[in-house]
């Protein structure tokens, strides 16, 4: 298995040098896709519904016929996959934990993609992507050992461990939205989907996504407040067992719910510090995403940079 050496990118050099990467990036709701240049700049972008097409075999034929002009105009010198699921990165082909696309498992965008353009594709896991473009353009530019999380429909995320990305003996390293917690499946609880059915469950009918209940807590709303509260202990504990397991120096979160900025950092901050021992806070910084909504496609272009292009 291929190691990835993260490292920031090199300012000063003009931003029309070096292959450019067309790179997708498929979720549960949206598959983003654009254009990204050798030094992380996005020249090209767009998105479209992943539930437009039937089943994962439909979607991928679908993104065929997107990337066609794009080759065209653009001309990649290859193309690069962030992905939900486990990745068998060999293959580029879903292996596991694709659920929210149905007929998605077994598809392999690598084939696919190699078969109609005749050039390297990369395909890797949508947590691991993330935490390539944290290393290489966001809040873990230059840290030899962090964790990235992203706090989404669940909680996923990527490992690096002096400087290289880990993927475990199966490429499943970092699914720790599966953790038990509590008691609970971390992700079904301390994820913005958990939060909002929480709340749906004390207050049926509301409506709240995550963002509502914050809103509803800070007017003062004393229900909406214990909610937040049990979120926060939740998430807290998985992160500070992470902490203690990985030993990282930072610890990255994003997600929708983290653009409360720094309200929402220093809370969680508190929660964790009420977690860990002295030393292991003292250890390890926690901050802010900020590779930006498109982190999926930059770190799936890091990918293929690092492997086909020996862009450091």
């Amino acid at each position: 298995m291929t190691s990835v050496i993260i490292s920031a990118a090199t300012p000063g050099l003009a931003a029309s040098t070096g292959p450019r990467v067309l790179a997708f990036d498929v979720g549960g709701t949206w598959v983003k896709y654009g254009i990204v240049d050798a030094h992380g700049k996005l020249l090209f972008s767009d998105q479209l519904a992943t539930q437009s097409e039937p089943d994962g075999k439909a979607l991928l034929v679908r993104l065929l016929a997107v990337a066609e002009p794009l080759v065209k105009r653009y001309a990649p010198a290859g193309v690069a996959f962030s992905t939900l699921g486990i990745i068998d990165a060999a293959e580029g082909r879903l292996v596991g934990a694709v659920e929210a696309i149905a007929g998605y498992f077994g598809q392999s965008p690598k084939a696919s993609f190699e078969a109609a353009f005749g050039l390297p594709v990369v395909v890797e896991n949508d947590g691991n992507c993330v935490a390539l473009a944290e290393g290489w353009a966001g809040a873990a530019a230059g840290v030899r050992h962090y964790l990235a999380l992203t706090l989404g429909t669940g909680i996923g995320g990527g490992i690096v461990i002096d400087g290289r990305l880990y993927r475990g003996a199966s490429g499943a390293a970092g699914e720790w939205g599966y953790m038990l917690v509590d008691g609970k499946v971390w992700e079904d609880h301390a994820s913005p989907r958990g939060l909002a059915a929480a709340a749906e469950r004390v207050r049926p009918g509301c409506g709240y996504d995550a963002e509502a209940v914050f809103a509803a807590r800070d007017r003062g709303d004393a229900e909406m407040a214990k909610l937040v509260a049990d979120w926060f202990a939740l998430l807290a504990t998985g992160l500070a067992n992470l902490l203690y397991a990985f030993n990282p120096s930072r610890l990255v979160v994003g997600g929708g719910i983290t653009a409360r900025g720094p309200a929402f950092l220093q809370e969680l901050r508190a929660e964790i510090r009420h977690r860990l021992r002295p030393e292991f806070y003292r250890m390890c910084d926690i901050a802010l995403a900020s590779a930006g909504n498109q982190a999926g496609l930059l770190g799936a272009a890091r990918l293929w940079l690092t492997q086909h292009a020996h862009h450091e």
